[in-house]
């Protein structure tokens, strides 16, 4: 056989073919062997057509090494098998013990560091702040430290917002019949809760150093976001398939980084780079982009930042045997070659443009249903005619196709490859729509840092709500685990501050539990100041004299699990047997 200067094809003896079909995961891209009298054509011999299925050469055809990493035609008509896959040998699951309920699982992401870290930083940001120049009455004024209770107990208020929606913050304390929502004030004043809110942080501002700091533009949520993710890389190991998506979480403040993602729900905001779980939407890993001064791994800063995403995120899964799932933002050859060097097998969508791309495959015109294929080594490249054509890259799959419905009296098939990738891309998809359906963030949020970390506790939500449903033998919907979350914290933690008393009462007590259960008569508690308190009696107060108004009369003793004032003769006993009061 003889190789013509220029020319952009050549053909490959019987035993080259046999040799590239038989892929071998640890092997090297099949180097063109001499020249031999057996050449002929691929096609001619296999399918006895005309050389359609030929080699296409990168260049100059004596070039060895550009011969070695061509790519040749594949008849997806041919009954040949997919590549294998790497051997799988990580170990996913649950990597501590943890009780069955929820707020347990939930304490594995936002643990006690996390939390004294939080404690510490937001009472020296209060402390630094100067209130020299409030008014004497102002609410700054009126600010005590926190201790871990509150800030569990402010999360969980938080949370609670998030399924008890309002349009206005304050309305959660509000007194109008229509709005009031008793639990809020019960456990935190609104004066409380806004002073948290306020002098919420999580860093010493004192300590930064943009000439040292990782990531300057995140140096208000670096190390809460750094904890964060190693909660959930060691709390749990993902399976096998596992995809990479970006996620953009709503955000319109003034930032030098924001996206625009016309194809999100929320178009603009501040883009996380997410590694997640295909079958459950488990959020393993994450990169906040900060455009230019994004924080990298390393070892991969060569590259662009598609690859580079890709690759730090992957980088504590490498060479264990995981298929990972990528659209075509990521998806490369370049890509593709260095997983396959580092034992991870990758499929997804690509662009036909993308440099190392089959020259002829955006050139192939197909019909509606046909399929065209590449061959390189493990990796094989597809184009399906659908409604538009659609390119991918495998290094798992073949060209061959499936049945997935039929319509009428006609069968409608896809490539294996698309099926998969159907079935696996949606892991960051998965958690992003979790993630709107009780919302802990707030269009209000103006501080960006703030908002990130509303936006981390939704994830930890997630997360404990995505190991919960995996591990316990108890069928719970994502609603009955957030309330039963919300629960548990206020019934494990106290708040050092608690709300103060009016002795004043509504008339109407909304309190489905005072005609059931045992209730015990008991004084009621002193204040700070007053020794012998005293308070409305409920059932009094909701009487009507000869005059038309409502009759005011104080009383002593109280029903503690009520919380309501009532006299001991008769209100007691009426206010837990009538049904109105």
């Amino acid at each position: 056989m003889f190789i013509m200067a220029g020319c952009s094809k050549r053909r490959f003896s019987v035993k080259e073919v046999v040799e590239a079909l038989e892929i071998d995961s640890d092997s090297e891209p099949l180097v063109e062997p001499a020249d031999s009298e057996d050449d002929v054509n691929l096609s001619s011999d296999i399918t006895g057509e005309s050389s359609e299925y030929e080699t296409e050469s990168e260049g100059d055809a004596s070039d060895e090494a550009r011969d070695a990493r061509a790519w040749f035609r594949v008849d997806p008509a041919r009954q040949c098998p997919p590549p294998p896959r790497f051997p799988f040998t990580g170990k996913p699951g649950l990597n501590v013990e943890v009780p069955s309920d929820p707020l347990s699982y939930f304490r594995l992401f936002v643990s006690d560091s996390v939390i004294d870290k939080i404690v510490v930083e937001t009472n020296r940001y209060a402390e630094q702040t100067d209130t020299s120049h409030t008014k004497p009455f102002s609410r700054a004024n009126k600010w005590d430290p926190v201790t871990s209770d509150d800030i569990f107990v402010f999360l969980g208020l938080i949370i609670l917002q998030g399924i008890l929606g309002k349009p206005v913050q304050r309305w959660y304390w509000s007194k109008n019949k229509l709005l009031e929502t008793p639990i809020f004030s019960r456990y935190m004043s609104e004066c409380r809760f806004s002073l948290i809110m306020k002098n919420l942080h999580f860093t010493n501002n004192d300590e930064f150093d943009e000439a040292t700091h990782p990531a300057p533009k995140l140096k208000k949520i670096w190390e809460i976001f750094q904890e964060f993710i190693s909660n959930c890389q060691q709390t749990y190991t993902p399976e096998r398939d596992v995809s990479v998506d970006e996620s953009l979480m709503a955000y319109k403040g003034r930032l030098s980084w924001i996206q625009y993602i016309a194809s999100k729900r929320a178009r603009f905001g501040i883009k996380f780079y997410m590694l997640c779980e295909s079958n459950t939407g488990y959020i393993w890993n994450s990169v906040l982009y900060t455009g230019k001064g994004t924080t990298w791994d390393g070892k991969y800063s060569q590259y662009g930042i598609a690859t580079s995403s890709v690759l730090t995120l992957m980088d504590p899964l490498l060479d264990n045997g995981y298929c990972l799932t990528t659209d075509n933002f990521y998806t490369s050859p370049e890509l593709v070659d260095i997983l396959v060097q580092r034992k991870t097998d990758v499929y997804g969508t690509v662009r036909p443009n993308r440099r190392d791309m089959p020259k002829s495959m955006p050139k192939t015109k197909l019909q509606r249903g046909d399929v065209a294929a590449w061959q390189r080594g493990k990796v094989i490249a597809l184009k399906w005619k659908d409604k538009k054509d659609v390119h991918l890259l495998s290094t798992v799959h073949d060209a061959s196709t499936t049945i997935v419905r039929v319509r009428g009296d006609k069968e409608v098939s896809k490539p294996v490859a698309v099926v998969a990738y159907n079935h696996t891309m949606g892991g960051v998809d998965r958690a992003d729509q979790a993630l709107t359906f009780y919302p802990v963030m707030r269009k209000q949020q103006k501080k960006y840092y703030k908002k990130i970390f509303r936006h981390l506790i939704e994830q930890c939500l997630w997360n404990a709500y995505v190991l919960f449903k995996k591990y316990v033998n108890k069928k719970l919907s994502h609603a009955d685990f957030t309330w039963k979350l919300v629960e548990q914290i206020l019934a494990e933690h106290k708040p050092s501050v608690l709300p103060a008393r009016s002795g004043r009462r509504c008339s109407t007590v909304v309190n489905p539990e005072r005609l059931i259960g045992r209730h015990f008569i008991d004084y009621c508690p002193p204040t700070a100041k007053k020794q012998n308190a005293s308070r409305m009696c409920v059932v009094c107060c909701s009487k009507v004299g000869e005059s038309g108004k409502k009759v005011r009369k104080e009383t002593r003793y109280c029903c503690p699990d009520c919380d309501v004032g009532l006299c001991l003769v008769p209100c007691f006993k009426l206010y837990h047997t009538e049904d109105v009061y």
